[in-house]
């Protein structure tokens, strides 16, 4: 390819390129602004899953509404929820949110608030007959409180708005389906920041809640993460080049690359996940390479007064290479684009078209850099030449200690595990994700509801029989959750698997069709809260042929307890066989979603990577246009790959869904170091030099840019350890591991290949 009337341009017309180049990033980094973060868990499953077909099918029969919750937590407090003034100050609060009480959310967004202060005012609002005091407000005497709550309407809420202790509480916000949650929720918090009293600790969480704060924190880390990459990089590139223009030079490409990539990702794609904070770190890191060797090649190649010449040579050996590493890093991250996973595609597309534009910037920007600011560079190969002769004198000893670490990695990997905790993804320190453990504590619950749904004949629900088939399948599964669990408390345990089969053997032992009849008639279409949920038509349909068995796993639980809980369950479900031709489906909501999701982590992983090495030795070979040389470049990927599963068990890091795109980053990322030792290798001996002598060379000339690129790209990864997410700093610190050992591998384990007798 011809490249000098490219290299004529850069070199005659530097500022005037480098004007056009900025004008057109700076129009397509102002679409970052369309850019929004996506925290739904139901996003990870394509939506033709059976998991979530089920879960989208109860949502709509039985109008499961969105919540906010109010967390009332009184337990280092004098006063406990029934102190007039804490449920006057929970009443303000539910007055400022809902000014229209009685519109039904067709005004503000909100059906109704459901909290013990309005269950008490509306107890005493009622007449001195019905035992009320005929105002509809707090009333000031406590006895008349502790009177109202001894009331059936208020005590069948303990466990749901208040517990026994009387320590905490909570408000349901229901809201409507067409309106702002995130504006409700502004509104909310608004409210209780305003409150004006200080008698109560007040947290607004639920799910709506949680993924609002993840989404904003996100958000936030996405912006935090560039500035912090930025010193971690600089430090780096100050150490190798003692100069402030090598790093001008080195991080003007990438950043003009990362405005470029989310302009387009804001034009195209603007909904990003918690995954996509890594793009920032990985671009910085990755793109900074591409300019450490153009502009150390530049340095190199002083002996060439003529610019137009000089920059020439650049591009056609350096540019080359990088064109090649480029190349293959953009197929390791696209091979990402084949998953099932919306997020995952999302972060294989920005990674991938993010060092497409690192590859583009740096062959704009450096050459015109390094002649603007006149960038010249000492030689220090020499440091590198004892590197080589070690290299060379002991060949085996490194394939030897290589393949005995492979091997044993190998044979750990039934010990790899996989977890997707959706907490791990969350920041840590989020107050609205606390609070939820806190009501998953004293509620027995949380935002991790599932259900099982039954359907059978028509009135089936009347039978007796039925109500007691129903209840010996609950018994089994909480027998499940006893056993996974085994310091559950009692009451909490009972409360984790509920039905309306429960509420009518509270009525009675007896069971007849009359008593189920009356039961039924009372709660057929009345609302009925759920966990932080509820359900706009109750639990059962109108023909009590369908209804709901609410499963609660504790909130935080393990990944292993979790599968063994669902997987027992959907096995007592699919066993159950209910009179009236009932059918028990298997189980859906979060948790049940977290273990599909789950389940496809490990073939996810396999066959990205499996494409990726495809796909990046197509690239080699074509590239190279060389059989030998594109397998013998993968020779330290392959290395790297099979020492990962070792690193993941000795650092017990499981595969998340941050982790899971490691393997397919890494043949992306290491294929680099590779390349240029290769491509170094063959441009030597096509000046006639021995393969000794030419990969001596290779390593001595290339050697300080590969070990700069790789401290700088673990540098720009360093950045993530700033944003405290648990599964972000695993994804870093298996990546910076494998950086340091692709480069390392391409270094000493690739020339060793080169000696062969068959590479010509």
């Amino acid at each position: 390819m011809n490249v000098k009337p490219f290299a004529k341009l850069l070199a005659q017309r530097p500022k005037t390129v480098l004007f056009i180049f900025t004008i057109i990033t700076i129009l397509i980094g102002l679409q970052t602004s369309n850019i929004y973060m996506e925290s739904e868990f139901t996003e990870y499953l394509p939506s033709d899953d059976p998991t979530i077909s089920l879960w989208n099918r109860i949502r709509q029969e039985f109008q499961i509404g969105e919540t906010i919750t109010i967390f009332v937590d009184q337990t280092n407090r004098l006063y406990d929820i029934r102190n007039p003034k804490v449920l006057t100050e929970m009443d303000e609060i539910g007055q400022v949110i809902d000014k229209y009480e009685y519109d039904k959310g067709e005004k503000d967004g909100i059906v109704s608030i459901r909290s013990i202060a309005a269950l008490i005012k509306e107890e005493n609002a009622k007449s001195k007959i019905e035992g009320g005091n005929g105002v509809k407000e707090i009333p000031d005497d406590i006895d008349d409180i502790y009177t109202h709550m001894e009331r059936l309407i208020i005590k069948k809420m303990k466990g749901i708005l208040y517990t026994d202790s009387y320590k905490v509480a909570v408000i349901i916000i229901q809201l409507s389906d067409d309106t702002d949650f995130n504006e409700v929720l502004t509104r909310t918090e608004k409210a209780v920041e305003n409150r004006g009293t200080k008698y109560a600790d007040i947290t607004v969480t639920g799910s709506i809640a949680m993924q609002q704060a993840i989404q904003k924190e996100s958000m936030r880390n996405l912006i935090i993460v560039f500035p912090i990459a930025l010193v971690l990089v600089s430090i780096v590139l100050f150490f190798f080049h003692r100069t402030f223009k090598g790093i001008i030079i080195a991080f003007l490409p990438p950043t003009f690359a990362l405005a470029l990539t989310f302009g387009i990702l804001g034009i195209v794609q603007p909904e990003l996940t918690i995954v996509s904070v890594a793009i920032v770190a990985l671009l910085m890191g990755l793109g900074v390479d591409y300019s450490i060797h153009l502009m150390n090649r530049f340095a190199e190649e002083r002996s060439v007064e003529d610019k137009i010449e000089r920059i020439e040579k650049i591009l056609r050996f350096t540019g080359r290479a990088v064109l090649l590493s480029a190349a293959t890093t953009m197929i390791g991250f696209a091979s990402l684009m084949v998953s099932s996973m919306s997020p995952i595609i999302t972060f294989g597309f920005g990674c991938a078209i993010g060092i497409f534009f690192c590859f583009i910037s740096a062959v704009i920007i450096v050459p015109c850099l390094v002649l603007i600011l006149k960038f010249e560079k000492k030689d220090s190969s020499s440091s590198w030449k004892k590197l080589a002769k070690f290299t060379i004198n002991n060949r085996k000893r490194i394939i030897l200690i290589a393949g005995f670490f492979a091997v044993m990695s190998i044979i750990v990997i039934p010990q790899v595990k996989t977890d997707v905790n959706y907490l791990d993804m969350a920041p840590k320190g989020l107050p609205q994700v606390e609070a939820m453990y806190k009501y998953s504590e004293n509620f027995g619950t949380g935002s991790n509801f599932n259900a099982l749904l039954i359907e059978m004949d028509y009135n089936g629900l009347l039978e007796p029989d039925v109500i007691e088939a129903i209840c010996d399948m609950e018994d089994e599964m909480r027998a499940v959750l006893e056993d996974v669990f085994p310091d559950i408390d009692r009451k909490r345990l009972e409360k984790s698997i509920y039905s309306l089969a429960d509420e009518i053997k509270e009525v009675t032992s007896m069971l007849n069709r009359s008593v189920i009849l009356n039961k039924l008639k009372e709660i057929t279409g009345a609302e009925k809260i759920i966990f932080d949920m509820i359900a706009k038509e109750g639990v059962i349909d109108e023909d009590f042929s369908k209804t709901l068995v609410m499963v609660a796993i504790p909130i935080g639980s393990s990944i292993e307890e979790i599968e063994t809980v669902v997987n027992e369950i959907n096995s007592i479900a699919s066993k159950t066989r209910l009179p009236k031709n009932g059918q028990v489906s298997k189980l859906t909501g979060q948790d049940a979603i977290v273990i599909s999701v789950n389940n496809r982590l490990t073939d996810e992983q396999v066959r990205s990577m499996i494409l990726a090495l495809i796909l990046v030795l197509a690239a080699l070979i074509l590239i190279f246009r060389s059989s030998i040389y594109g397998f013998l470049t993968l020779v330290p990927v392959a290395f790297v790959l099979m020492w990962e599963p070792g690193f993941l068990v000795a650092l017990d890091i499981p595969l998340s869904l941050v982790t899971i795109s490691i393997a397919a980053i890494m043949i992306g990322i290491g294929i680099d170091y590779g390349v240029h030792i290769t491509h170094r290798f063959r441009e030597e001996r096509s000046n006639g030099l021995s393969k000794i002598d030419s990969i001596k060379t290779s390593i001595e000339r290339t050697g300080s840019s590969l070990v700069e690129a790789a401290l700088t790209t673990i540098a720009g990864l360093g950045a993530i350890y700033f944003v405290n997410t648990p599964a972000l700093n695993e994804f870093v610190t298996v990546v910076v591991l494998m950086t340091a050992l692709s480069c390392i591998a391409a270094a000493l384990i690739l020339p060793v290949f080169y000696d062969l007798k068959f590479v010509k």
